[in-house]
Formats: structure tokens, sequence, C-alpha cells
């Protein structure tokens, strides 16, 4: 069992950097890349940082049961996390309990892609560097269209546009007000995939890291949903060979406005 510490002493939290944006924007590919130092490591996602306190976050679903298998933990082990008086806290114990950090580990970072859409409260339980991911909203839209597997686009796009076009303004607007952010960079997908030393040097070196041209190759991919060990222009324009020409057309007309976003 953790025991609490006599409340003079500061827990000097092993989470070094935080890892957000829109579902299926790169989160994993960025996570994997910086998984290539040596001391840094990390669990599959936590949001932890979605509540005020690391209490909270014990009900929230389907977060807190994917803590079990994502960071290698029992139900008691992440019931003794939330029991943490603060989030530095929380993440030494989750660093102490994890099972899936190498031996080695020194530093963790969280990657929740969902800590985009509550970014300015995010900013205000943690104290690190945060690295935000983006991808054009045609591209969102195909990789959203795949794992729906179907076959009628026009059918299940008209359905989609109505539910998702709400998380989208939601994280645009938390995208637009911390792009400027001292404690932010983002990072678009389309960018890391044609400029990708530039962009990998800025992005380690926000977060505190040396970028070696090593940690370019992916060595021992952890998470199946990332199909490449490198950075690869594919992936980013995936949709125009996935999509027709009308069927872009209609994702600019909705989600065009979106213009930060939207890579030309």
């Amino acid at each position: 069992m953790y025991s609490q510490p006599p409340k003079d002493i500061t827990i000097n939290s092993p989470l070094q950097f935080i890892v957000c944006g829109m579902e299926h924007t790169g989160t994993t590919l960025i996570s994997d890349l910086f998984r290539q130092v040596p001391h840094l490591n990390s669990g599959f996602e936590c949001g932890v940082l979605l509540r005020d306190t690391p209490q909270e976050f014990e009900e929230l679903q389907p977060f807190a049961q994917n803590m079990l298998s994502g960071w290698g933990i029992t139900q008691a082990q992440f019931s003794e996390c939330c029991a943490a008086s603060s989030f530095p806290e929380f993440y030494a114990r989750l660093k102490n309990a994890s099972t899936v950090l190498e031996d080695g580990t020194i530093h963790i970072f969280d990657k929740t892609p969902r800590y985009l859409s509550q970014l300015t409260s995010v900013l205000e339980n943690s104290s690190c560097p945060v690295v935000v991911s983006y991808k054009d909203p045609r591209a969102m839209v195909c990789s959203d269209f795949k794992r729906a597997k179907v076959d009628d686009f026009d059918d299940w796009y008209d359905k989609y546009r109505i539910t998702k076009m709400s998380y989208f303004k939601t994280c645009y607007a938390e995208f637009e007000t911390h792009k400027n952010n001292k404690r932010v960079t983002t990072v678009g997908l389309e960018e890391l995939s044609m400029n990708a030393r530039v962009t990998m040097e800025r992005m380690f070196s926000h977060v505190g890291e040396n970028f070696k041209l090593s940690y370019a190759i992916i060595e021992n991919l952890r998470y199946n949903n990332v199909k490449n060990n490198t950075v690869s222009a594919s992936i980013a324009f995936e949709f125009r060979s996935k999509l027709s020409a009308s069927d872009q057309q209609r994702v600019l007309d909705d989600f065009g406005g979106f213009k930060d976003w939207v890579y030309e």
C-alpha cells in the first residue's frame, strides 16, 4: 500500500509532457517517436487531467477501465493512484505501479487525445509542456470513415457530420485559444510527413529533449494502430485516394472553416 506523504513534502512528478489532439490525428505516432528516448516512456492513454482532482478520475469511463491494460496496473493499484492528493502524486504512483514501462524509465508522458477538448483546464491542472497534433479535416473524416467499415460514404457522412461538427468546434476553439501559448506546440501530421526532421527537432526541443536521427525509425512498435515504423506522407494524404473529389469537397464545405487545420 502507498502511504500518504507528510503535507510539507513536495512530490516531484515524473510527468515530463502531454500529447493530445483530435483522435486519429497522429498522437500515437508522435508517442512512439518520443518512446525512442531511452529514459522516456508512457502507457497508451490516461485522462486524469480531464478531472479537477485524481479522486474524481476513478469514475470517468472509459478512461478509468482502459488504464488497467493501457498502463499494466491492477484495479487496486489504480484506486491507490486515484487516492493521491495531487496530480504529481498520481503520476508518481502510476509510474511506480506500471508494468508496461521499460526498465530505466525516469520520466513519463501522458498521451490522451481528448485533452484537446479541455485544453484550458488541462493546462491549469499541469505545469508541463503540451504537444497538440492535428491534421486536415478531409484526412480526419477519411480515418473515421475507414473505421466505420461501411460502403456508402454519403449515407454514413450525412449522419456523421451532425454529431462530429460539435466536437470539431470544441477542439478547434481550444486549439485557437492556445496555439500561441509558450507551453504549447502544435504539430500538423502533414507538416510532420513533409518536413519530418525539422518538425521532429522542434517537437523534441519543446519537451526538453534532443532529437537524434535514429529516433526517426521507430523500433518495436507497441500498438497495432500504428502501421508504419517511420513518418510517411501516405498516412497524411491517404484521403486523396480513398475519397472521391466530390466527397472531399463535401468535407471542405462543412469543415473548411477550421482553416488552420486545412492543408493546401
